[in-house]
């Protein structure tokens, strides 16, 4: 099953992201100037060039395809290529992407649509499936970029470039559907192309790709994900609609285990649980630490805070019982967090940090009044900053490219500043509406993002791990 972002931001339930360390980036850079005509090299496909059509049959034919490839060592180490050196004789033999995979990705790729008709609406929310994603994160994430190093190795720059573009539209392929989970995987792909893209500006006679960086469409779809998740709750637990209806002890106690329904579903317990415990010992064993939280404080906040939260008196909420009580403080508690969390994630980034300050003071402080220490690394932050890390590196790339059209009309030196450079926009980061730091020391150039807000992004936290972005340039 799969657990959604808003309700693992309120409890926190979900894995960490993975992420080490931010290292600089070394990169080797020539002069090259800017071709005529502008879009001579593109890194999506072009409006002209995109066919009708819907992408996803043709991605998700690609495994019954070949069953006996995703099942071979070619498929499984395909990562395994990505850290080899360009230089290596092994490159001679690879042949870990067959052709046929590559040219029905490439024709998926230029398709207009993607319609991925997972049943939205028509199944509850959380419950919905995505058995696809991972495996296209192998084979549009590891796979591509593996062939894109296989012709960087052979200095087949234009058929490096084009598996790029292969790998970007695909990415937006899968970005479509409105889950999180979708945009994060997504991102991810589009990571690795530009990784791979750096790799290419640093060949020697590699075109300049400022213009096919800078004309790249909007990649995510943050904006639907977060009307989706915001709804994702009531979708899944109807009833949360409808809780003034009149209800027996009985009605309520059965409503209360559809509740537990939902919430196992979203996670494991954490702890082998008696089935015949209280439904609210079965919830709280999904939503805490082990011992982190008991059934009395549960419900001790709940009824403290019904009369304000539901503007009603406390005799009516002394007269619930604990699944009516636990029940609507949890449905309005959840309702309200869902809600706030797609507003500000549809923010840019400027105006967001404030509000996810607040958002996660607010449930840090939920948390403590329930009994629970816990927090999910998988929160509203690493999955802003991931997504809106994309445009970051867009953007870091488009300083380098701009840097080396500065190089081609001035014998080779480096811009002591980035206001030196002439004919083309320098972008800020999209992160922080702050110019890219930008320091020279002889033939070495340091280009670095700027520090995202500590009160948001902490030291040592895996936001703080996947943001950080440094290129040093070497000029020969």
């Amino acid at each position: 099953m799969r657990p959604t972002l808003a309700f693992a931001m309120l409890f926190g339930l979900c894995v960490p992201l993975a992420a080490e360390e931010p290292q600089p980036i070394e990169l080797s850079i020539e002069a090259r100037a800017i071709e005529s005509p502008l879009l001579k090299y593109r890194l999506f496909p072009s409006e002209a060039e995109r066919k009708p059509g819907n992408a996803v049959p043709i991605l998700l034919r690609l495994p019954w395809e070949q069953t006996i490839y995703f099942s071979s060592d070619a498929y499984k180490n395909l990562a395994d290529w990505e850290k080899k050196p360009l230089d290596s004789p092994e490159w001679q033999g690879f042949a870990s992407l067959p052709g046929r995979f590559y040219n029905e990705m490439k024709r998926a790729a230029f398709r207009r649509d993607a319609d991925w008709e997972y049943p939205i609406g028509e199944e509850p929310a959380y419950f919905v499936l995505l058995p696809d994603v991972q495996g296209l994160r192998q084979l549009a994430g590891h796979g591509l970029s593996a062939r894109i190093r296989y012709h960087l190795s052979r200095g087949e720059l234009d058929e490096a470039r084009e598996a790029v573009l292969v790998g970007m539209a695909i990415s937006r392929h899968m970005a479509e559907t409105p889950f999180f989970v979708n945009q994060l995987v997504a991102a991810a792909i589009q990571r690795t192309m530009l990784e791979r893209t750096a790799e290419l500006i640093e060949q020697p006679n590699s075109p300049n790709l400022y213009w096919a960086l800078s004309t790249l469409p909007d990649l995510q779809q943050l904006e639907r994900a977060a009307s989706l998740e915001a709804s994702a709750f009531a979708m899944t637990f109807p009833a949360a609609g409808e809780l003034d209806r009149p209800r027996s002890t009985d009605e309520w106690r059965k409503m209360a285990e559809q509740l537990v329904e939902v919430l196992e579903g979203e996670s494991p317990p954490a702890k082998p649980e008696d089935p015949n415990a209280p439904w609210l010992d079965k919830v709280l064993s999904r939503v805490t630490a082990p011992s982190a939280i008991q059934r009395t404080p549960f419900v001790k906040l709940a009824r403290a805070e019904l009369a304000d939260l539901l503007r009603v008196s406390a005799e009516e909420v002394a007269a619930m019982s604990d699944e009516e009580a636990g029940i609507r403080w949890y449905v309005h508690v959840q309702l309200h967090h869902d809600q706030r969390a797609a507003a500000i994630l549809s923010l840019p980034p400027r105006e967001a940090w404030p509000r996810l300050v607040e958002l996660e003071a607010d449930m840090a402080a939920y948390r403590e009044k329930a009994g629970s220490k816990e927090k999910g690394d998988l929160d509203s932050v690493p999955t802003f900053v991931a997504i809106w890390g994309v445009q970051r590196r867009i953007d870091a790339l488009r300083i380098i490219e701009a840097v080396r059209h500065h190089l081609a009309s001035h014998d080779g030196k480096l811009p002591r500043t980035l206001d030196e450079i002439r004919g083309v926009s320098i972008p800020l980061d999209p992160l922080t509406d702050q110019p890219f730091e930008w320091l020279v020391e002889g033939n070495t150039a340091t280009l670095r993002a700027p520090a995202l807000p500590a009160e948001v992004v902490k030291p040592g936290t895996e936001a703080f791990k996947s943001s950080g972005l440094e290129y040093r340039l070497n000029t020969r």
